[in-house]
């Protein structure tokens, strides 16, 4: 089994931790001392308009186009809607089943807390932009260099809802535990498509 298949496993199992945790209203070790020293870093605010539905709306229509237009890749475009689009409403509907309250300082922000959209949806939402420009790169540093990135940006957007308190870390690392396994997992579901398609 590969690493990545292997690592999407264990991100479940830490996602389920955490879940068993809140779902039964048990403390999480540093979910308060966090959200509150992490509050004056305002600078990081800025990176949660990577996670806006905007953002990734239109980044991921664009990825669509070209995919359909350049590629003719229609299990790819297939597998950018089940990711982007599918992540969402996984996010949507745990959200509604763990009913999550957000922190109490949150700013009027709508909607239960955990898992973080802005964790989830933001890494998932990244990871396939990287993906599928690292498909048409054949330096292997450029690949590692654009996921690094990647996965800096995706980790700046989730901490972002800590500093504005949209959020506890505990929400955030829900996000990105699940959003990475789902990601994986329909990744592995494209790359195994026979080999006839696109």
């Amino acid at each position: 089994m590969k690493f990545q298949y292997i690592t999407a496993i264990i991100s479940f199992v830490l996602f389920m931790t955490i879940a068993h945790f809140v779902f039964y209203e048990m403390e999480i070790v540093g979910d308060e001392y966090f959200l509150s020293s992490m509050s004056n870093l305002h600078l990081i605010e800025l990176f949660s308009v990577i996670g806006t539905e905007l953002v990734i709306g239109i980044t991921s229509i664009a990825l669509i186009l070209y995919l359909w237009w350049a590629k003719k890749d229609f299990v790819g475009i297939i597998t950018v809607v089940v990711l982007v689009a599918g992540s969402n409403v996984l996010n949507k509907t745990i959200k509604g089943l763990m009913e999550r309250e957000r922190p109490p300082f949150s700013h009027g922000e709508e909607g239960f807390s955990f898992p973080s959209g802005h964790a989830m949806v933001g890494l998932v939402f990244l990871l396939v932009i990287a993906y599928f420009i690292s498909k048409e790169i054949s330096s292997t540093g450029v690949k590692i260099t654009l996921y690094t990135v990647a996965i800096i940006l995706s980790i700046l957007t989730g901490l972002s809802r800590i500093v504005e308190q949209a959020h506890y870390p505990s929400d955030v690392a829900a996000g990105y535990l699940l959003g990475y396994s789902f990601f994986v997992l329909c990744i592995f579901l494209y790359e195994k498509r026979p080999k006839h398609e696109k």
